[in-house]
């Protein structure tokens, strides 16, 4: 198992502080609440990524159109966070082991799901033997990665499962957005990095087909006069707008009245020239 502390430093620190900020949730919390605001976009109310999570979720369907997992085969779930995939994957009747570096993530894994098994890892050394899973899903954890780590995290997927196991990677394909947490490649580096592991392509589907994160930024930067250089801290100085008045809320409902059907059109129409994710269906094949 690799520590944090073979992370830059700084990197380390700032997913400490990221799981730290779990500790603000009480007992009673809902498990959309914990889910939605940990999970996506950092700090964000749950309303605006309950938008994105629907597409994930939506994306992630179609793909096992293909291929649907059976009762009692076991699933490792990659950084896992609150354990909204392990969750997801327990209605097919599978076996789930959830792993991630947050141990309050973890904590909350624990009391939000009834059933399947935690522990704190750190990708790309896992401590489970080889062929061990019939199914990992990895969502939106690959791109958290340093490049360099990244193809090492899906020798050790391929490792660990068995032959015909697939993997589920739902990544973002747009290298412009690369700051201190996010390493992101185009959909092209992601899929040649696929296969010089040796996991075969299934299927694909796009995620976040309309350009609604690029919007906000601009209009963010305008209502706040913010430098380009300050691009991408915008959504964590958003995230404190809402505690401040009834306006921001009110321009939410506004965006989710308008986004919901126009997302839905472009997924009708088959929009894919502005989508920020992908999300893959893997399988090795021997």
């Amino acid at each position: 198992m690799i520590s944090m502390f073979h992370f830059p430093e700084e990197l380390s620190r700032f997913w400490r502080d990221y799981d730290r900020r779990l500790s603000r949730f009480q007992a009673g919390a809902s498990a959309a609440d914990i889910d939605l605001t940990h999970n996506l976009y950092r700090g964000m109310p749950a309303l605006f990524n309950q938008f994105f999570a629907f597409w994930q979720y939506r994306a992630i369907r179609r793909l096992l159109q293909a291929s649907r997992p059976r009762s009692g085969e076991w699933v490792l779930d990659l950084g896992c966070g609150t354990g909204r995939w392990s969750r997801f994957f327990q209605r097919f009747g599978t076996q789930t082991i959830g792993v991630d570096i947050g141990v309050r993530a973890l904590y909350w894994a624990r009391r939000l799901t009834s059933s399947g098994s935690w522990a704190v890892m750190a990708i790309p050394h896992l401590g489970f033997r080889n062929s061990s899973f019939d199914w990992i899903i990895s969502v939106t954890v690959l791109q958290h990665l340093p490049y360099e780590m990244q193809e090492m995290a899906l020798q050790e997927a391929y490792r660990l499962l068995r032959p015909g196991g697939k993997l589920i990677v739902l990544e973002l394909c747009q290298p412009a957005d690369r700051s201190l947490y996010l390493f992101p490649r185009v959909l092209s580096e992601w899929e040649c990095l696929f296969s010089q592991t040796n996991l075969q392509i299934v299927q694909k589907q796009p995620s976040e087909l309309l350009p609604w994160i690029s919007i906000f930024r601009r209009l963010a930067m305008w209502a706040c006069k913010s430098p380009k250089r300050d691009r991408r801290l915008l959504i964590d100085q958003a995230a404190g707008w809402f505690e401040r008045g009834p306006w921001p809320w009110i321009a939410l409902y506004l965006f989710l009245a308008v986004a919901y059907p126009l997302e839905g059109l472009a997924w009708f129409l088959g929009v894919r020239r502005w989508a920020r994710y992908t999300a893959w269906l893997l399988r090795r094949e021997s």
